[in-house]
């Protein structure tokens, strides 16, 4: 019984030190300059792969995107889809779990949004592989 109640406990601890109830990232510049809005909406509680999404895409925008980030070409939304703040966001984008998507724009209006959920998944555990393919997949789209 002992073993079960500290095994119960270090689940709870450990789903707590996974969640996020503040700290949503949304930088969004110029709509009419807007080339590409990267999207990765959570829940509150969150496992390793899906803290990885979140870690790889910041490190992406940061690392190589910084300049076209500060200028309005690329915004960035990382928001928890839980919260009721982010719930017409998350409808709009379909998202009600973990989902990574990319939206395109042509003249400041919405184009044509990509889910990449699946592909993040695949890609979380081999950070290289995933910031190396997603600035590819970003440059291709901001050209």
């Amino acid at each position: 019984m002992k073993k079960i109640t500290i095994l119960f406990l270090g689940l709870i601890l450990s789903f707590s030190a996974f969640s996020q109830t503040v700290g949503d990232t949304v930088i969004a510049n110029n709509p009419a300059k807007l080339k590409v809005k990267v999207l990765y909406f959570h829940i509150t509680n969150r496992c390793n792969t899906c803290m990885s999404i979140e870690i790889n895409v910041r490190k992406t925008i940061f690392d190589n995107f910084k300049t076209q980030l500060d200028n309005g070409d690329i915004d960035l939304y990382i928001v928890n889809c839980e919260l009721p703040a982010n719930k017409v966001l998350a409808e709009k984008y379909n998202a009600y779990g973990a989902t990574f998507a990319i939206t395109t724009y042509k003249k400041g209006k919405e184009f044509k949004t990509k889910d990449m959920s699946n592909w993040a998944f695949k890609k979380a555990a081999k950070q290289d592989v995933f910031i190396s393919e997603l600035k590819d997949k970003i440059n291709e789209l901001i050209k």
